[in-house]
């Protein structure tokens, strides 16, 4: 189960065309366990897909004053699942995600820009591995039945973050770019 730590009103979101008035009266505050984090990477030319089995999630956002619209995402590094435990184990090592020193990976934001109907840009600073990057992400969201999607594609650069040292550091055996998809979904407060 996937906790939530806040809420969510998308009043402005929905005003600028997306979504009934009843949406744009909304407020949400249950992540629900539907909600996920993925990412994928390239070694030697071959795709792999894996995900983080737990995370938690607060979401604020107050169409009226986006100044004080806040996202975290917090991911628990060992619950990593790439498809297999040998390959879990190596992603949860000291090369990779060093599970054991840095327990937790989390995004938090630093601004709200409307970005047209549905869509806003959401800034902030990522961290992984004890090292922080600024990061700018476009979400999408759309209603489903009486919950809101929120997705977000982006890449960070694995270097960047310290991900893949040692004899993996090599970015002609696992690329630099890593492709990561956040889904959140969110059930109306109640």
């Amino acid at each position: 189960m996937i906790p939530a730590l806040g809420r969510i009103s998308l009043a402005l979101l929905f005003a600028m065309g997306s979504a009934s008035p009843v949406f744009a009266q909304t407020a949400y505050t249950r992540v629900l366990p539907a909600s996920k984090v993925d990412f994928s990477a390239t070694q030697m030319g071959v795709a792999m897909h894996g995900h983080f089995k737990t995370l938690m999630a607060a979401v604020d956002f107050l169409p009226t004053d986006l100044a004080k619209s806040h996202v975290s995402v917090v991911i628990n590094a060992a619950s990593v699942d790439a498809g297999s435990g040998q390959t879990d184990d190596l992603l949860t090592g000291s090369d990779w995600l060093d599970a054991k020193a840095y327990p937790q990976d989390r995004f938090t934001s630093t601004g709200f820009t409307p970005a047209g109907p549905g869509k806003f840009w959401l800034t902030g600073q990522f961290t992984v591995k004890g090292k922080t990057q600024p990061l700018r992400v476009l979400v999408t969201t759309h209603p489903a039945g009486a919950n809101l999607v929120m997705d977000a594609d982006f890449q960070i650069n694995r270097m960047a973050f310290g991900l893949g040292t040692g004899s993996w550091a090599d970015t002609g055996v696992v690329a630099a770019a890593l492709p990561i998809h956040v889904h959140l979904v969110v059930a109306p407060q109640g």
